[in-house]
């Protein structure tokens, strides 16, 4: 009987029952990483008292998720991973999101429209850049996850130091003199208009205060009785519908604009020193650096005395990263390289995993049940991957149609790319 032919109570509870397979089936993936022996000499390296250098070879796929995701699981300290573009850096980002539901991975993103393009600012790329600054400096976890590429490290940020003298903090029953206030925002840059809709304005109506801050993804609406703090929300300026009640704020400003070069520093400055950072190819990075760099000279020279626009502020303090201060500032971290061969650097020791990508099947399911089989033959687990439960159902159906006998387990998350671990003996497709 095909899927559809259920009856509505049968759909249902096999709409359950898959729903727990999905959780433990994730569960049992992320466990396995975990306790993993290679993973275990990843942590083993993260434990040590002094900076480290791993090479990690043999991944394919997204499996350098479920690798990543294992080490956090096992030893939950800070990791940034540095892609070679921004469509990895994204998707590896989507990947990590998807295996460690509740914890938070953040995406660090140049400040333009299009990587290593410097004509045009992308204002919600400068938000999340100065979100996620706040966030990690702010942050009381015991580790962050961060995910970024070379043109994003071009640009340098504000010192830790520095970006906490320039928060603002309101908290509730807290007075608050509104004079003062006016004043410290309009000082940091703050455009005071009718209606927030963008970050680095704020409005004032009676004692309603909205103030949307660069280094959060909603404004604020802060509501006193007299002077004093009654209520904290963020709202949606679009519909001025409440998100979120509240307890603070920090309200911080543009990062890129409203500080000097002096002021600023790599976002290695901003890292904790046991953060582990993983590079998937060194070399890559380097180069793209001086790429930048060379650009960045060229534009700048182009940008009139007279342009007082936020790019050109930008480019006139030129707080920019040069290729040599990465190597001097990577010195102090543990590096975890996934490049095979010969590196510029010398290694303490080597990761080696064992994998296959996933086949290609375009769609050619009867490729796909002889594949499967030949993995349970082997004694490969099959997991398939989709974000999509009614995708997970429609397999089943088209299973079940071609009288096709399948041993799998689901999962309602989406990764990239799919793999064959052979050491832990599973196939992971999407």
């Amino acid at each position: 009987m095909a899927l559809m032919a259920y009856n509505k109570c049968e759909y249902l509870d096999f709409r359950a029952n898959l729903y727990l397979r999905f959780v433990s089936n994730i569960q049992r993936l992320l466990e396995m990483y975990r306790e993993d022996s290679r993973v275990q000499q990843i942590v083993e390296a993260l434990q040590q008292d002094s900076p480290t250098r791993l090479q990690i070879t043999g991944t394919m796929g997204a499996q350098d998720a479920f690798i990543l995701a294992g080490a956090y699981l096992k030893y939950p300290w800070s990791h940034l991973f540095i892609a070679n573009d921004k469509e990895e850096a994204a998707y590896l980002q989507n990947n990590l999101s998807s295996l460690l539901n509740k914890k938070p991975v953040h995406f660090f993103p140049d400040s333009f429209k299009r990587p290593m393009n410097f004509e045009q600012l992308q204002s919600s790329n400068v938000l999340l850049r100065t979100e996620t600054i706040n966030k990690i400096t702010s942050s009381r976890a015991a580790g962050e996850l961060l995910v970024t590429y070379p043109e994003a490290l071009f640009e340098k940020v504000v010192a830790p130091g520095v970006l906490a003298k320039s928060r603002i903090e309101i908290k509730m029953n807290e007075t608050v003199d509104i004079h003062f206030l006016i004043d410290l925002l309009v000082e940091y840059g703050f455009d005071r208009v009718d209606f927030v809709y963008e970050p680095g304005q704020f409005s004032i109506r009676g004692g309603i205060v909205d103030i949307f801050s660069y280094g959060n993804e909603w404004p604020y609406r802060v509501e006193l009785f007299d002077d004093e703090v009654e209520s904290i929300r963020t709202f949606d300026p679009l519909t001025q519908l409440s998100k979120m009640k509240i307890a603070e704020v920090s309200i911080i400003p543009n990062i890129n604009t409203k500080f000097k070069q002096s002021e600023k520093v790599s976002l290695f400055g901003v890292l904790p020193r046991t953060t582990a950072i993983w590079i998937r190819d060194f070399q890559v990075l380097l180069d793209k650096l001086q790429i930048c760099f060379e650009k960045a000279d060229t534009f700048a020279s182009k940008v009139s005395v007279l342009d007082e626009s936020e790019l050109a502020e930008l480019f006139r303090d030129r707080a920019f990263i040069r290729p040599h201060e990465v190597i001097q500032d990577v010195e102090s971290f543990s590096i975890f390289s996934l490049k095979g061969g010969k590196q510029s650097f010398s290694f303490d020791d080597k990761v080696v995993f064992s994998s296959r990508p996933q086949p290609s099947f375009n769609k050619n399911f009867k490729l796909l049940i002889e594949n499967l089989n030949e993995n349970t033959k082997d004694r490969i687990d099959n997991y398939i991957f989709t974000d999509n439960p009614k995708q997970i159902e429609r397999f089943y159906a088209i299973f079940k149609d071609l009288g096709a006998s399948v041993q799998f387990h689901p999962i309602d998350k989406a990764i990239n790319q799919g793999f064959v671990d052979l050491d832990l003996k599973i196939a992971c497709y999407t």
